[in-house]
């Protein structure tokens, strides 16, 4: 008999994401509403022109959207958002204060202080967004962008690699010597992220064993992860003695 298990909300489906959105933009909505209000009349404070009061609780509360876009864009590409952080946490203190101040309708020395923040905060508020619209539509050409590898640029390495152990000739390894040396010195040791060991450029050493195996069917990969060389010189191996008989 099955066990029955209760019914519960699967939180990765596209229902659920969409009232989530929903239900944060009405609640985002609603907030701006309540904050327009306040700031409107803060902006009286800042000797702010009547015509002109929209513009204050736009500048402090439609800024901190901008900011944790910003954020969120820079998080994507795994950069630093320190400034857009920094920013989104001005203008969100700015925005409480002044709203709070607001409704405990403070004296008028401390609205006269706070307009005069506000007012100062105009050209600061141009500056971060000139500076936050640069930094988003601007290539970063740092050394730490410049030195990241590819993806595409380290398989293409990869292959390379193989395509060398293929390319190397068993005439240039003194087979009698273990070390694998040559004529012109000590060989070249290369150094690999792989988890097992490989000997490189040696299928000759193993001519015998991979002709064995390649007889028994195995193929070209098997028989390079059973011997622990090259499944390119394998390969090269196996197409020249094809070509020899």
């Amino acid at each position: 008999m099955s066990q029955h298990r209760p019914s519960r909300i699967n939180p990765d489906t596209l229902p659920v994401l969409v009232l989530a959105v929903l239900l944060t933009a009405g609640l985002a909505a609603v907030s701006f509403a309540i904050s327009y209000a306040a700031l409107r009349e803060v902006s009286a404070w800042a000797a702010v022109p009547v015509t002109l009061s929209w513009a204050v609780p736009v500048m402090l509360d439609a800024a901190t959207v901008v900011y944790l876009l910003a954020v969120l864009v820079k998080r994507a590409r795994g950069e630093r958002a320190r400034g857009a952080w920094a920013a989104l946490a001005l203008w969100t203190a700015v925005s409480v204060v002044a709203n709070a101040a607001h409704a405990a309708d403070v004296p008028e020395p401390w609205q006269r202080a706070i307009g005069t923040v506000v007012a100062a905060l105009a050209p600061v508020a141009v500056l971060l967004a000139i500076h936050t619209i640069a930094d988003l539509i601007t290539a970063r050409t740092d050394a730490a962008s410049a030195t990241e590898p590819d993806t595409d640029t380290v398989a293409a390495s990869a292959g390379t690699d193989d395509q060398a152990d293929a390319d190397t000739t068993p005439d240039s390894t003194d087979a009698d010597s273990p070390s694998g040396t040559t004529a012109a010195g000590p060989k070249d040791v290369r150094r690999h992220t792989s988890p097992r060991p490989r000997t490189r450029g040696r299928a000759v050493e193993h001519r015998d064993a991979i002709l064995r195996l390649a007889a028994a069917g195995k193929s070209g990969y098997a028989i390079a992860d059973e011997i622990g060389i090259s499944k390119t010189a394998v390969y090269e191996l196996l197409r020249r003695e094809a070509v020899t008989a």
